[in-house]
């Protein structure tokens, strides 16, 4: 069946089951999504020295804690491939220009589970990651509450997320935040042909159910999310705060239960952050979203909180889609002024307001067939996880859920291992980990 399905979408065949239309003759590979700014062109690691990570245990030498713990400029290879436990941390990366190539481990690539990873540094590349936080099984407390991965901190610049599986978190799956101060908090910073997947809902965090996909949070700004798979996360795919601007193209919106890309002004916040709400700005093209087994009756692509007022978001948006449980087109959003889709809080404005640099949209109608066939760690070579939510998409199937052990639990791969032979010179290192990236990239 994997072999079928990737062939089938390569191939730009009719998609099985209940897709909506007969795909166009050619679906392109991930590098369709190419752009600078954004923190998309940072170098990350690139010219450092190459650290290996050479076992899955959760510390020690030779562990991808320790490569996360380094100084320097460098970048992080993968002699192992499986499961590595973190046993409940909350792992924060605080050393910059650093490349995580996820590409060069073996298959089944690197999973994380029961841990996060936060990103508090500027120049940071992560690609070809699973991070899997859930519950926590035999460690599974009450008020524990990570994110699976996230920005923080004022540091934060030029950050790259490309090709990353983000599921089972606790809060949310995939976030950029910080301080909320002006100035001071994440910037320019790309989530790219992601897999954003299954949050949990009524699990341990404090504030009961918590399912969450995206928290774009107050006054980050410069934040780009293309080519993304947002599957049953029952809000915040994404969830824009005030102060932010962010651009969204070409991302497939999937069983959401009560927001899917939603926009939120809380007043008492305002009443101890010293800068004015101003509204967020999204530019919104070519996305797709369809209603799934968890979604409420009549849910709309754009929304606002309850304490939202006239003027909390500006939005632009063309070229949209929206699909009934049953699979009828509800919304053809061509015009950037149809509104039958956003709620009356938000202001519709008719030109983009930010874009990336070289950066050209593909048209809805290739959005579905192109995220099904890039988006998460190692689309030429999915683990179990990303295959059948994919699966599920297809067979429109899957439910907002509430612990991992719902869906087959922690996956428990067997280690593989192969030896790397890093070449001499950077611009040898470029193209060897470009060669591990056409592996598991189409």
């Amino acid at each position: 069946m994997k072999t079928f399905l990737l062939f089938s979408l390569a191939a730009g065949l009719v998609l099985p089951l209940h897709a909506a239309t007969q795909q166009p003759a050619t679906v392109p590979g991930g590098s369709a999504m190419a752009f600078s700014g954004f923190g998309a062109d940072t170098p990350g690691g690139r010219g450092g020295r190459v650290i290996k990570v050479t076992t899955l245990a959760h510390e020690g030498d030779g562990s991808f804690k320790a490569a996360l713990a380094a100084e320097g400029r460098r970048i992080i290879v993968f002699e192992v491939g499986g499961v590595i436990d973190w046993q409940g941390d909350e792992v924060t990366l605080e050393n910059g220009d650093v490349t995580i190539a996820g590409e060069t481990a073996p298959s089944p690539g690197i999973t994380i589970v029961r841990g996060s990873l936060t990103v508090s540094t500027h120049d940071v590349i992560v690609r070809h990651l699973h991070v899997r936080v859930g519950d926590g099984g035999d460690l599974k407390k009450a008020g524990w509450q990570p994110d699976s991965m996230t920005t923080q901190g004022p540091k934060v610049k030029n950050v790259l997320y490309d090709h990353c599986s983000s599921s089972w978190s606790i809060d949310e799956n995939l976030s950029v935040s910080g301080p909320r101060v002006k100035n001071g908090t994440s910037s320019f910073v790309t989530i790219r042909n992601c897999i954003i997947a299954e949050a949990l809902n009524n699990s341990t965090h404090p504030k009961g159910p918590h399912s969450k996909g995206t928290l774009i949070h107050d006054f980050t700004h410069d934040v780009a999310i293309v080519g993304n798979l947002y599957a049953h996360d029952y809000n915040r795919n994404p969830y824009l705060k005030p102060n932010t601007t962010v651009f969204m193209a070409n991302n497939v919106i999937y069983d959401p239960g009560n927001g899917a890309i939603h926009f939120a002004w809380v007043p008492d916040e305002y009443k101890v952050i010293s800068d004015p709400m101003l509204p967020s700005q999204m530019t919104a093209i070519a996305n797709l979203y369809r209603m799934g087994a968890s979604t409420h009756a009549g849910l709309k692509m754009f929304t606002c909180s309850k304490d939202a007022v006239m003027g909390t978001a500006k939005l632009y948006q063309r070229d949209s889609r929206v699909y009934g449980k049953d699979g009828e087109l509800l919304w053809d959003g061509a015009v950037a002024t149809e509104r039958s889709q956003i709620v009356p809080e938000v202001t519709v404005v008719d030109q983009p307001m930010l874009e990336p640099k070289g950066f050209t949209p593909l048209p809805v109608a290739l959005t579905e067939a192109f995220v099904l066939k890039n988006a998460g760690a190692r689309p030429k070579d999915r683990d179990r996880v990303d295959q059948r939510i994919v699966n599920d998409y297809l067979a429109r199937k899957g439910r907002v859920i509430d612990s991992q052990d719902e869906v087959g639990g922690y996956p428990d791969y067997a280690p593989t291992r192969r030896k790397l032979v890093v070449p001499e010179t950077s611009a040898e290192v470029d193209a060897w980990l470009a060669a591990y990236r056409q592996e598991v990239e189409y």
